[in-house]
């Protein structure tokens, strides 16, 4: 009798859960016939809702797929923006009945399959977590996925990836994805020493020190870098307290290694500022609009989750906590070595915060002593 209702309620939970995910891309199509279907007429300040696309980094995209084609850049380039380019220049051969002008259709194509990829993947992991319904329903409250969903950018790619390490991880299969390294590298950089960074930290015995010792090495080593601003471009370095930093670590190269805790609340603030969504020009900033729901829900688990920094050593003693708390810490160390702070890149690891709140909370895990 319990074996059947652990059934029942197994199979519901999909059941909701898959109904939701539906909802979700239709949301994204919806979005993207109002505002990417038409790309070449699209404007960042114009109508209501503004800023609902990526239009800066797609056309950037769009320039390096052309100079593929021109013989400019070598397809096996590793650089951010020319391995995406070449991947999406492959993609086009593959599907060209999906190509227009802007290459806005088959990028939707594409991200759609991947956000399929990222539910079944959370699903796998609530199923694996014992998160039931609320688990499965939590996946849409990231609308940053519609977002994610329009044009060519890394960040549906970058999810995905998180995803599959944690579901790697609460597997105990974590070695293979190093088989993985060489298109992530060519999607994204920083996925590949995400990769390494987690794998290392999931086998060895002692992954707290490592992480000290992670942290000194990769800050050290993006405070040399950015001494060199030409290697990231100017409009990625900004001015205020980006540029103060490169001007430090210009003098003494330990900027990061010092204010990184401070740029990792900064990259909460920049996140909760979405709550602030009125454009100069009295339009709705889009993307931060979506952001809210998430946002909102993480809010709302804050007990739990502040556990991953109050129980942290405890968290990565803990099995069903460990590859969670894992790939958040990777992410951290990673990704503070980008010289700039931007709210798009929280909302790329909030699924993995979600789902270790969820799990902390349903299972009343790491109570203080």
């Amino acid at each position: 009798m319990a074996a059947e209702l652990r059934t029942g309620r197994w199979g519901r939970s999909h059941l909701v859960g898959a109904s939701f995910f539906v909802v979700l891309l239709f949301c994204c199509f919806a979005y993207y016939l109002a505002f990417a279907a038409e790309f070449r007429y699209y404007d960042d300040d114009s109508g209501l809702f503004q800023l609902a696309l990526n239009a800066h980094d797609h056309l950037v995209y769009l320039e390096n797929i052309s100079r593929l084609r021109d013989g400019e850049f070598a397809y096996y380039e590793l650089r951010n923006d020319v391995g995406i380019a070449a991947m999406y220049s492959v993609l086009a051969a593959i599907a060209p009945f999906l190509v227009d002008e802007s290459f806005s259709l088959i990028a939707l194509a594409f991200n759609l399959l991947t956000l399929c990829l990222c539910y079944a993947l959370y699903s796998a992991i609530c199923d694996r977590l014992q998160l039931g319904i609320a688990g499965k329903v939590s996946f849409v409250a990231n609308l940053s996925l519609i977002y994610f969903a329009q044009l060519i950018n890394k960040d549906m790619l970058t999810v995905l990836v998180f995803l599959l390490a944690a579901w790697s991880g609460l597997r105990g299969r974590v070695l293979w994805l190093l088989a993985l390294l060489p298109l992530m590298a060519i999607i994204r950089q920083q996925l590949a020493l995400f990769t390494l960074i987690y794998v290392l930290l999931m086998v060895v015995r002692r992954p707290i020190r490592w992480m000290v010792f992670l942290y000194v090495l990769t800050a050290f080593v993006a405070g040399l870098l950015s001494v060199f601003a030409s290697l990231f471009g100017a409009e990625s370095l900004e001015d205020g307290f980006t540029a103060y930093l490169v001007e430090f670590n210009r003098q003494y190269y330990v900027g990061y290694i010092i204010f990184n805790p401070l740029r990792a609340l900064q990259y909460v603030v920049d996140a909760y500022l979405s709550f602030s969504f009125w454009t100069e020009t009295g339009g709705i900033d889009t993307a931060k609009l979506l952001r809210l729901p998430q946002l909102v829900l993480l809010v709302c688990l804050v007990a739990p989750l502040s556990k991953l920094v109050t129980r942290f050593a405890s968290a990565l003693q803990q099995p069903s906590c460990k590859p969670l708390v894992v790939v958040v810490a990777s992410y951290m160390l990673v990704w503070l070595m980008n010289p700039t702070v931007n709210a798009r890149y929280v909302m790329l690891i909030t699924p993995i915060l979600v789902l270790f709140a969820l799990h902390v909370r349903r299972h009343k895990l790491l109570a203080s002593r």
